[in-house]
């Protein structure tokens, strides 16, 4: 069973970023089923890499549309890699907990339905599309 369902509250203007997001989703759910500290290690670099590749798209797609608060959605993006390197890192120790991911998630999930809603409805009313 999934501990993290995607919802449309979920939802931003933009298909694309929408898509990238469900993914995510996928990506929580196999990081807090993993069996082991291996597989535990293996789904938080998965996470994070997609992470990583989803916040360069967005924020290459902030900048080349002057988004005029490109530079503080950065920042926080910038955040949640680092606590994803963090979690890497307490993984190694052994001394990874459940509630990690789910702080992880609960704090993505409040970015999402505040920074990413905010970017996807100013594209969505200039016309501009990000392609998936």
């Amino acid at each position: 069973m999934n501990q993290f369902e995607w919802s449309d509250d979920y939802l931003v203007a933009e298909e694309a970023i929408n898509v990238q997001h469900r993914q995510l989703f996928a990506l929580a759910n196999d990081l807090i089923q993993s069996e082991n500290q291996p597989q535990l290690q293996e789904n938080v670099m998965r996470l994070y890499r997609h992470c990583r590749e989803h916040f360069e798209a967005e924020e290459t797609f902030m900048k080349n549309n002057a988004y005029p608060l490109t530079q503080a959605h950065t920042a926080s993006h910038n955040l949640m890699l680092d606590k994803l390197v963090e979690a890497s890192q307490i993984i190694q120790r052994g001394a990874w907990h459940q509630n990690d991911t789910l702080n992880f998630m609960h704090d993505w999930i409040q970015h999402v339905q505040t920074e990413d809603r905010a970017i996807g409805e100013y594209f969505r009313d200039k016309g501009l599309k990000l392609e998936a």
